[in-house]
C-alpha cells in the first residue's frame, strides 16, 4: 500500500508538473502575441502619423505644431512610448536582466516622449518652450539609448548566436539616422528611420526571447 500510494503521489505530481508547464507555455505565447501587437500598431502609428505631411521637410513636431494633427501627435507619443515601455520590461524580466537603472531609463524615455509631445515647438511664437522642447527630445533619445544599447550587449553575451545580427541593427540604426541627418537635416526622416527601426528590433526579439522561453518548457516536459 505505501509503495502504491508513493507511485500514485510521483504520478499525481508529474500530472500537475506538465499543467503547470502548459499553462505557462500558453501565457508566454500569449505575451508574445499582446506584445508584439502592441509593438505593430505603434509601428503602423508611426509611419501614418510621419507621413501625414512630408517627412523630408517637416519633423513630427512640426506636423504636430505647425498643422492640425497636435491631438494626433500627442496620442501617437503616448501609445508609442508606453508600447516601447511595456515590451521593454517584459523582456528585461523575462531575461532576469539586473541593472535597475535599464528600468528607470526605459520609462524616463516614456516620460520624456510624452512631455516633447505636450510642450508647443514654436520657435518664433514660444522660443522658450521651444528651446524646452528641445532638450526633452535629447533626454528622450539619450534615455532609450541607454536602456537599451547595454540590454542588447547583455543578450549579446548571454546569446551568443544573436551577437552578430544584433551588433548589425544597431550599426543601422546609428548610419541610417545619421546619414538622413547629415544629409537631409533636422527632417523627420531621421526619426522615422530611428524609431522605426528601433520598434522593428523590439519585434524580433519579442518573438525569438518568447520563443527561446517556450522552447525551454517543453524541453523539460
Amino acid at each position: 500500500m505505501p509503495g502504491k500510494q508513493q507511485a500514485s503521489d510521483i504520478l499525481y505530481t508529474g500530472v500537475r508538473e506538465n499543467e503547470r508547464r502548459h499553462n505557462e507555455i500558453k501565457k508566454q505565447r500569449r505575451k508574445r502575441n499582446v506584445l508584439v501587437l502592441l509593438l505593430l500598431l505603434a509601428l503602423a502609428g508611426t509611419l501614418v502619423y510621419g507621413t501625414l505631411e512630408n517627412p523630408f521637410r517637416y519633423t513630427f513636431s512640426k506636423i504636430g505644431n505647425y498643422f492640425p494633427y497636435r491631438e494626433w501627435y500627442i496620442l501617437w507619443a503616448i501609445f508609442t512610448g508606453l508600447a516601447i515601455q511595456t515590451a521593454a520590461l517584459c523582456m528585461f524580466r523575462l531575461e532576469r536582466y539586473p541593472p535597475k537603472y535599464a528600468y528607470v531609463s526605459i520609462c524616463l524615455a516614456t516620460f520624456f516622449l510624452i512631455i516633447t509631445a505636450l510642450i508647443p515647438s514654436l520657435q518664433d511664437e514660444m522660443y522658450f518652450w521651444h528651446v524646452i522642447h528641445k532638450w526633452t527630445t535629447f533626454f528622450y533619445v539619450m534615455s532609450t539609448l541607454t536602456a537599451l544599447h547595454p540590454f542588447v550587449l547583455f543578450l549579446g553575451r548571454t546569446k551568443p548566436r544573436l551577437w552578430t545580427l544584433l551588433r548589425n541593427w544597431e550599426w543601422l540604426i546609428l548610419i541610417g539616422s545619421m546619414s538622413s541627418l547629415i544629409i537631409q537635416g533636422q527632417t523627420g526622416i531621421f526619426e522615422l528611420w530611428f524609431i522605426v527601426m528601433t520598434l522593428m528590433l523590439l519585434i524580433y526579439l519579442l518573438v525569438i526571447l518568447h520563443q527561446d522561453k517556450i522552447r525551454r518548457l517543453q524541453l523539460k516536459e
